[in-house]
């Protein structure tokens, strides 16, 4: 009868270790199926990373386009302020020097007229 009594201590032990190891294996795959789940969410979030960035990018490329523009805007409008400021200095220069020779012609007219 020992043997016996044995023998069922010997297989109710492996029926616990195997009830273990079920346990343990059952645990195991809840946990790969929780990391399959997160690496899923992950996932999800660098794809919606992605996007925004692929976003970004062709705003900032919008954005060096409008740049682009308004630095040509602006380097016409500083070839024309040059232009117009070259045109007053040149205009300047030309009433300055009618005004010089007004000048000489009163004070040769009133030469005469004094000295006449």
């Amino acid at each position: 009868m020992k043997n016996e009594e044995r023998i069922i201590e010997i297989l109710a032990e492996s029926l616990r270790k195997q009830d273990r190891q079920e346990e343990l294996l059952t645990k195991l795959v809840e946990s790969h199926i929780k990391q399959g789940e997160t690496m899923e969410k992950h996932g999800v979030i660098l794809e919606k990373h992605g996007t925004i960035l692929e976003r970004q990018g062709s705003l900032i490329e919008k954005q060096g386009v409008i740049l682009e523009k308004q630095s040509g805007i602006l380097g016409k409008l500083l070839e024309g302020q040059e232009r117009l400021t070259t045109e007053f200095h040149r205009m300047n220069d030309h009433l300055l020097t009618k005004q010089n020779k007004m000048e000489d012609r009163i004070v040769r007219l009133e030469n005469k007229v004094f000295k006449a």
